[in-house]
């Protein structure tokens, strides 16, 4: 009897490329990659120093879409940010992460994370663009937040 092969997922690395790959010609969509990390330096005259990339919490993938239609009122509406956390089918946010999303979404900027899933690019960059697509206006936005 042979055993069922569990299908290999993409790396974090991978998958983040298959988002920016799908997103690169994208003319209402502009999407970039953020280094989020530290670094120890040692200067020429020997002192030693320490950069920090980025805040920390801060997501894997970051940019604007240029115009949306509000899915409510189905207003034409000008940018809006987005920032998208990418985790590995088991991955977990840290603390710092999930304060960052909440931020954004609080902000009325869109907070997304993304795992990986067997998909061709075309799957990815549909799944995507649902997600981005959900998007209030400013007015239905400010609309909700007094109902709730």
């Amino acid at each position: 009897m042979k055993k069922a092969v569990k299908p290999k997922l993409m790396s974090e690395s991978d998958f983040q490329k298959a988002i920016l790959n799908a997103f690169k010609d994208d003319d209402n969509i502009k999407m970039f990659r953020r280094n989020v990390g530290a670094a120890r330096t040692v200067q020429s005259n020997g002192k030693k120093g320490f950069i920090r990339f980025a805040e920390a919490g801060q997501s894997d993938l970051w940019g604007w879409i240029v115009q949306y239609m509000c899915p409510f009122c189905n207003r034409k509406c000008e940018g809006t940010h987005f920032e998208i956390e990418l985790k590995s089918a088991d991955g977990k946010l840290t603390p710092a992460q999930e304060d960052w999303l909440v931020m954004v979404a609080e902000s009325n900027g869109i907070a997304l994370v993304l795992r990986p899933i067997e998909s061709d690019p075309v799957g990815l960059r549909q799944r995507v663009c649902t997600l981005l697509e959900r998007r209030l206006c400013p007015k239905c936005y400010e609309q909700s937040k007094m109902v709730n």
